[in-house]
């Protein structure tokens, strides 16, 4: 009888798979490009390089399944085109189906399956008594089904004033990209010093990261993002650019539900603390954040108290360490972390930037196409088509709804204030708050003849008496939200001063009325209860605040940033005399605890804008002191300051007298404010042609008419040396105006426009997540284009068509793993090149027009080129090294040029006694560099003006005190000591 025992293997031959694959390649991707061929080989080697170790433990838990293996292994490189990505998973598979067979021909492995099989039954036994999940993956779709169906709805506030089941859309219809902008600790070093990032739309932000740190004020969208990122990422759903996302497992946890003693919730919590009423397998979800397949959404650090954020950090801290391979997303307004919050984790800050004039277009219009979805007839339909209109001229043309209507809530109320009112609409931020609970408490059921559903009847006073009690009550113990039961159990001690209500009803069903008619609260989960928005919270509690003449509370709180709104509506609820003392008191307090000093002081001062009537002494001391924090130096300063309001606008300096970084603040404070008084700041500075202030100025022209903007600012002063973004079509139209502009960075899908191609002048053109430019042979027609950047252009693929041309530098992102750099050596006069993507070439040596380059930089994902033959590039003086390897080969190559701007991104561990040998250093930027050894010999560059730290720490500044004439720049960095040894013109802190 033969052997019914299969044979052991002989193990699978490296050689017989390297044909197998080469053979594949050949037969079935004969068609694709090179490039796009070698980016999928490159891929597969990410992949496995990602994966770590792979051992027999990970093959059995796949159930040495080579298939299964390799999606739970798959993570391709965004930029793949199709057919690359179909190469991509066809050899992964065959490798991993190669892993397979040489690890079960190992002697050893038999018995570790022996063992693996005993400790299965066990688990499958275990499982079948105790009636657990079927399986992981069978749970994992389950729990993406819930996920969809929970966050695929958002509330848009006011289309409907009728009945509560349709206060709700399609988030798809409903959601409006918002901009955000990098922070500090994303600048990035050129030859012409730090950039700002350009703004751009908040999914793009985070295909650059895995750790994001989103800040926005009140109301400005960040809990809707999220959202769409739970959504998309149960979907799968996720365009090109966040492909990888859709290997994640979404996780929102929603940190006001955990204030309470039970603390913060571990991985294994993280379905029941979400109120997800579903048990995951055991070890799932450490599984998921282990492998990298978790996207954990944390929502609100603003909503804990200030004495438990430490916790969230160093809970966030044990999360990232124990598990780096997961995605991140954490919320946050701006007042409640400090700069640079969680940088050393490797997180990025970016901050959700007011709505623009196109953004608020679009959001009155998709605001109105969902009430006309409601509406049942053509009149009704044809009175929104006028509402609409008159409002999106209101917006365009009236500077106080420009004001008010800079986020999503704002937008909001203005769209439903604007239709119940027909069109006559409040002036103010407090008469907008109380025409809306006007509208909500009172006039939306009346109208409607719905009176008594829960058999109550309650007035607008009465209403609002316990909702304000309810509000002040969660602000005094620093709470976003609270059981039912305690809210019922309160209600219950309030309705004590009022038996008119009690005589229709007790607590319970008070409180069914309040958050079935008000519109106000709501129940995020079963069981607990909350205001639909802080924002009402805090109005609310600020009115109970001065009815009980709680003043001393208020000044007392008034440094917690939870508090900085109640403050300011408290000023608008209270009378004359309560404003002037309530003002005063926080001055008093200002100078009293000189740490809150700047805070208190700008508090004060934007609280004027709330205050109609007051007594002139108080407004004139208010501001005063407003003026001696003049001018802004950071632009974090700046929008505070911009909080303000207008009355900023008399204060703010300049240009004379003021450094570059302060002249670029307070064009951004002003930018912010908005309005013709801003207007006439910024116009101020039209003619300053330092490089910080023309970015500002940039930035500007997307806050104010295109049109009035334009001639006000740009007209006259857009020239030589200016580098103009242009993010609009309407934009763009007026580029011909502008004869002598030499630089023009087009952002979006312009494709290659004649406004550009044929404006003569043109030396810099920028082109910027533009997906419909594909063939650059156009720009053969621009007969003094110098530099070219191309930045997230997907369809672009060949560089070739820029052969010959007379380029001097380029700049190169978001270009596919694998893009092949060869075509820039028939650029003759190239001289610069920097590029941020995993080029086909893995050394410097494969580019043979690197030894005539002047500059070059590696950024980020451009780190595995090997720098061999960096000794070649005999003219370079300016270098970006990213990363430990190129690090050493620097240093390998020994004084080989004359260096003059030099700088390290990634390194952990540097000496800075080994720069001393280039003594032609004069800049200096060093980031993410947790361990500084010999800073003090930064001495002995004669040469050196500028050192930049970025997210560096810890840092002793002392050596570096008695440098005259360097000047030092901190961005993110925490644990610095000696800054008191420098003037304000030698130390900047950002």
């Amino acid at each position: 009888m033969p052997d019914p025992v299969r044979p052991i293997p002989k193990p699978a031959s490296a050689e017989k798979l390297a044909r197998v694959l080469s053979r594949r390649i050949l037969d079935r991707y004969e068609t694709l490009p090179e490039h796009e061929r070698l980016a999928a080989v490159t891929a597969v080697q990410d992949t496995f390089r990602a994966a770590g170790g792979l051992e027999a433990g990970r093959l059995l838990a796949a159930d040495l399944n080579p298939e299964r293996l390799a999606v739970e292994l798959q993570s391709p490189s965004a930029g793949l085109a199709e057919r690359a990505l179909a190469l991509y998973g066809e050899l992964l598979r065959l490798c991993c189906a190669h892993l397979v067979d040489q690890l079960t021909a190992d002697p050893s492995f038999l018995a570790r399956a022996a063992v693996e099989q005993t400790r299965r039954s066990g688990a499958l036994l275990w499982r079948e008594a105790e009636g657990g999940p079927a399986g992981a993956l069978a749970f994992e779709q389950r729990y993406a089904d819930f996920v969809a169906a929970t966050h695929s709805r958002m509330e848009l506030y006011g289309v409907t004033l009728g009945d509560r089941h349709r206060t709700e859309w399609p988030l798809e219809t409903a959601y409006l990209s918002l901009a955000v902008t990098g922070e500090q600790n994303r600048y990035e070093p050129h030859p012409e010093g730090i950039a700002d990032p350009t703004p751009t739309k908040a999914e793009q932000a985070l295909a650059g990261s895995d750790r994001l740190v989103l800040r926005g004020q009140a109301g400005s969208g960040k809990s809707t993002l999220l959202q769409w990122l739970a959504l998309n990422a149960a979907r799968q759903s996720f365009g090109p650019e966040l492909a990888d996302w859709n290997r994640c497992v979404p996780f929102v946890l929603r940190l006001r539900a955990f204030s309470g003693p039970d603390g913060l919730p571990m991985p294994q919590d993280f379905l029941s603390a979400a109120g997800v009423p579903l048990r995951a397998p055991d070890g799932w979800i450490e599984e998921l954040l282990s492998a990298g397949r978790a996207l954990v959404l944390v929502d609100g650090v603003d909503e804990v108290s200030q004495r438990l954020r430490s916790r969230v950090e160093n809970w966030l801290r044990s999360l990232v360490t124990a598990f780096p391979k997961a995605r991140y997303v954490v919320t946050t307004r701006p007042a409640a972390v400090p700069e640079g919050w969680l940088a050393a984790q490797g997180f990025t800050a970016r901050t959700l930037l007011p709505m623009e004039r196109d953004d608020i277009r679009a959001f009155v219009r998709h605001w109105h196409e969902a009430a006309r979805s409601e509406c049942r007839s053509d009149g009704e339909r044809e009175l929104l088509d006028r509402y609409e209109l008159s409002l999106d001229e209101a917006v365009s043309t009236r500077r106080d709804f420009a004001r008010l209507a800079t986020n999503p809530l704002m937008c909001a109320l203005l769209c439903a204030l604007n239709r119940d009112r027909r069109m006559h609409l409040p002036r103010a931020r407090k008469e907008l708050y109380d025409a809306a609970l006007d509208m909500l408490l009172v006039r939306r059921d009346t109208e409607r003849e719905i009176t008594s559903v829960e058999g109550m009847r309650m007035s607008r006073e009465e209403q609002g008496a316990l909702l304000q009690r309810l509000a002040y009550w969660l602000i005094r113990n620093e709470q976003a939200e609270a059981t039912r039961q305690e809210v019922i159990g309160l209600l219950d001690e309030w309705l004590t001063v009022m038996p008119q209500v009690r005589a229709q009803g007790d607590s319970e069903q008070v409180f069914a009325h309040l958050l079935n008619r008000s519109g106000l609260l709501r129940e995020p989960v079963p069981g607990s209860v909350d205001f639909v928005h802080r924002t009402f919270q805090d109005y609310l509690g600020a009115k109970a605040a001065v009815e009980a003449r709680d003043f001393g509370v208020l000044v007392r709180n008034a440094h917690d940033d939870q508090w900085d709104d109640v403050v300011r509506m408290a000023v608008g609820h209270a009378r004359v005399e309560e404003r002037g003392r309530l003002l005063r008191q926080l001055l008093r307090r200002a100078d009293k605890v000189p740490r809150h000093r700047e805070r208190l002081v700008l508090l004060a001062a934007a609280s004027l804008e709330h205050a109609p009537e007051l007594d002139p002494a108080v407004r004139g001391e208010v501001e005063q002191r407003a003026g001696e924090l003049m001018p802004p130096s950071t632009y974090k300063q700046a929008e505070a300051l911009a909080r303000v309001g207008e009355l900023v606008c008399e204060l703010l300096p300049g240009p004379e007298g003021l450094t570059g970084r302060e002249a670029a603040a307070v064009v951004r404070t002003a930018r912010l404010i908005r309005g013709d008084a801003a207007l006439r700041v910024i116009s101020r500075f039209r003619a300053d042609r330092r490089g910080a202030v023309r970015g500002e100025l940039d930035a500007a022209w997307a806050a104010f008419d295109t049109q009035t903007y334009f001639e006000a600012v740009l007209e006259e002063t857009s020239g030589a040396g200016h580098v103009l973004n242009v993010r609009a079509a309407e934009e763009l139209a007026l580029v011909p105006r502008l004869p002598l502009l030499d630089g023009l960075n087009l952002i979006g899908d312009h494709g290659l426009p004649p406004e550009a191609l044929s404006h003569a002048n043109l030396t810099f053109l920028g082109l910027s997540r533009n997906e419909v430019v594909s063939d650059l042979l156009p720009l053969r027609g621009v007969p003094r284009l110098r530099e070219l950047s191309i930045d997230h252009c997907p369809s672009v693929s060949d560089l070739r068509p820029l052969s010959g041309l007379p380029l001097t530098r380029i700049y190169l992102t978001g270009f596919p793993d694998g893009f092949s750099l060869a075509p820039l050596a028939d650029l003759p006069e190239l001289r610069h090149l920097a590029f941020n993507f995993p080029a086909a070439e893995s050394s410097l040596a494969e580019l043979p027009f690197a030894p005539r380059l002047t500059s070059v930089a590696f950024f980020h994902r451009a780190c595995g080129m090997r720098l061999t033959e960096l000794e070649a590039l005999g003219s370079l003086t300016w270098l970006t090294l990213n990363e430990e390897r190129q690090w050493r080969d620097f240093l390998s190559a020994g004084v080989f040029s004359p260096l003059e701007s030099l700088s390290i991104l990634d390194v952990p561990h540097l000496d800075l006694e080994d720069l001393v040998p280039h003594q032609n250093l004069n800049s200096i930027y060093l980031r993410k560099i947790t361990q500084m050894e010999h800073i003090a010999a930064l001495e002995e560059c004669p040469k050196l003006r500028s050192v930049t730290f970025s997210e560096c720490g810890p840092l002793d500044l002392t050596p570096l005190a008695s440098l005259d004439d360097v000047e030092i720049e901190l961005y993110s960095c925490e644990q610095v000591i000696g800054t008191d040894l420098f003037s304000r013109e030698r130390l900047i802190i950002n």
